[in-house]
């Protein structure tokens, strides 16, 4: 029998899946002996003193399973008879990418423990953004950048950093109710992880999945437990590395139709982004500080409309998918298409941004 690449996939998606099960109430142990903790209050609706140290488990499950796997390709898959010819060929070519792997990897692990020294002491929205953007330094070393056919390197950097920035902070605005930042994120990432492996890229399919995995066993816990939180360390981790792998991963080849799939990854990220520019523009027209967290959020907006959070929690779920599905044919569809999908997209956001008017306009009569 020989491993095909499905296998390889289930099983790396397995494996980090089981790893975050098994960590994740060993991470919720650690936040309290740690004190990483999130008190109650009279802005907070939980009970009780909750670890907010979850996203240990998400960084533990990943980091592990790419060393492991790396391991396994270079000491066991390359030299077994039940691999085929041709993976073993692209394995053995998996060193050209290391060097930029390490790149993301060095940045995630640096903005982690920005997250975990955060949930420990609060630092500053500033100190944070300063972080945020040293992160984005093993990025550029590594030459990691957004191109979108653009003739000037550095204008592609200064993207990359205004990229990296914006979704770090969108997962991390995003992590207000139980199981919402982790099933968007693993939502998005199952999404990603089907456009790589439809376009024949199967290093970046691969860990796509492993980061979903590691992600849905720690959603396992905080969705139906409502404990432990992922806190400032999970929700920043994922953030930075789905903006490092979008960057990384190739949606353009010769052939298309049109140039527009390097949009893709806005089109699929369309829920984190539409909940921070809305929130933003909302703090922006109250003079509030831009950095202040607020119940303003898109989660927030539909509890106000008569939702639980629950239900608030899985409405976005299925906002998430269905948008970012929208995603898929761009690689396929001539300019009339694409602009059909895109204002499609933008139609989709302008229902939900009038139905939550509506609901404003009602509360205020």
């Amino acid at each position: 029998m020989k491993i095909s690449w499905e296998f390889i996939y289930l099983g790396v998606f397995l494996e980090t899946l089981i790893f975050s099960l098994i960590l994740t109430p060993i991470a919720e142990r650690i936040g309290l002996k740690l004190n990483l903790v999130d008190q109650p209050s009279v802005k907070k609706t939980h009970q009780g003193t909750i670890a907010r140290s979850g996203g240990l488990a998400i960084f533990l499950s990943f980091i592990f399973s790419i060393f492991l796997n790396i391991f396994i390709v270079q000491q066991i898959l390359l030299h077994t008879q039940f691999v085929p010819d041709e993976i073993k060929i692209y394995l053995q070519n998996i060193h050209y990418v290391l060097s930029r792997l390490c790149g993301i990897l060095i940045g995630a692990t640096f903005i982690f423990f920005v997250g975990i020294i955060d949930d420990r002491f609060n630092l500053g929205p500033w100190t944070k953004l300063l972080c945020q953007i040293l992160s984005v330094i093993p990025l550029i070393i590594t030459h990691i950048r957004i191109v979108l056919f653009i003739p000037f390197p550095f204008i592609g950097y200064i993207l990359t950093i205004f990229w990296v920035m914006l979704l770090t902070n969108s997962f991390n605005f995003l992590d207000n109710m139980d199981g919402l930042t982790s099933g968007i994120g693993a939502i998005i990432l199952l999404v990603l992880s089907f456009i790589s492996w439809n376009s024949g890229e199967i290093f970046m399919t691969t860990i796509f999945l492993a980061l979903a995995g590691s992600i849905i066993g720690f959603w396992r816990y905080n969705f139906f437990r409502g404990r432990p939180f992922m806190g400032d360390g999970g929700s920043l981790f994922i953030g930075y590395l789905i903006a490092a792998l979008t960057i990384l991963a190739t949606y353009y080849k010769r052939g298309i139709p049109t140039s527009f799939p390097v949009l893709m990854p806005i089109v699929v990220l369309g829920v984190p982004i539409f909940d921070t520019v809305t929130v933003l523009w909302l703090r922006w027209r109250r003079r509030a500080p831009l950095m202040q967290g607020d119940t303003n959020h898109f989660s927030h907006r539909l509890v106000a409309l008569g939702m639980s959070k629950r239900q608030a929690v899985i409405f976005i779920y299925f906002v998430t998918f269905c948008v970012a599905l929208n995603a898929i044919p761009l690689q396929y569809l001539p300019l009339a298409g694409v602009v059909t999908v895109g204002f499609q997209t933008l139609i989709f956001f302008a229902l939900i941004y009038i139905l939550e008017r509506v609901s404003v306009l009602k509360n205020k009569s």
